[in-house]
């Protein structure tokens, strides 16, 4: 809702639940008997493993290439990585798709050491989007929709445009999502790739979820005081 009356207040008509059901000489059809006159027309539907190659093979697939840990498919000497494959995800222990970039950089790094013969297991990606629409960054991390069993923390900003959410199981953050706020987005996805334990941060960051960089420091120091001290 923040990021549709952003884009009005900046001019933009925003249509949700539209279809198109037709473009025709410089006129776009919606599902609502709406008509817009367009000069040009940009279409964004997602992203499809394209797989053609492997039928009639034994490599198994199903949304994606199948891999394990490896990043091996089926065939033991045979790696897929990146967009078409369907590999581990770090949050859910899942196998899933993940098309985004840093999925496919960390694919690549792991899948090319086990070619090389230096065994590395992947522990899965955190599933990851930082968006940047008219000047107004959005950013989702691991389980940002919440899970079974988890509590949260919201700050709701309206006149703003600030939001923050952050999911809890126990007292490790699980999942985040974020608008308007840049500086700490990589202190979530630390927090929740380490699965650091939070202790007593847990309460103050669901009184403030803002004091994200506290947290951390609070956090990770006193665990490098402690290992120091063992």
């Amino acid at each position: 809702g923040l990021i549709k009356k952003w884009c009005e207040d900046k001019g933009i008509k925003v249509y949700t639940s539209t279809r198109v059901e037709e473009i025709d000489n410089k006129t776009v059809r919606l599902d609502n008997n709406q008509s817009l006159a367009a000069d040009l027309v940009i279409m964004a539907t997602g992203v499809k493993p394209n797989m053609g190659l492997l039928e009639g093979t034994a490599i198994k697939i199903d949304d994606g290439i199948l891999v394990n840990e490896f990043l091996q498919t089926s065939h033991a000497d045979i790696y897929a990585v990146g967009d078409v494959a369907q590999g581990k995800d770090f949050s859910t222990n899942n196998f899933s798709v993940q098309a985004i970039q840093p999925t496919a950089a960390d694919h690549g790094r792991i899948a090319a050491n086990n070619m090389a013969g230096k065994k590395l297991r992947h522990q899965g990606s955190v599933n990851m989007n930082v968006l940047d629409t008219m000047g107004l960054i959005s950013s989702s991390f691991g389980l940002w929709m919440g899970a079974e069993s988890s509590d949260s923390a919201e700050l709701n900003d309206r006149n703003r445009f600030r939001y923050l959410n952050l999911q809890f199981r126990d007292d490790v953050l699980v999942g985040a999502s974020s608008l308007g706020l840049t500086e700490h987005v990589g202190v979530l996805r630390g927090l929740i790739q380490s699965k650091t334990k939070l202790g007593k941060w847990k309460s103050r960051l669901k009184a403030d979820p803002t004091r994200l960089m506290e947290a951390y420091l609070g956090c990770t120091q006193a665990v490098g005081y402690n290992a120091g001290v063992i």
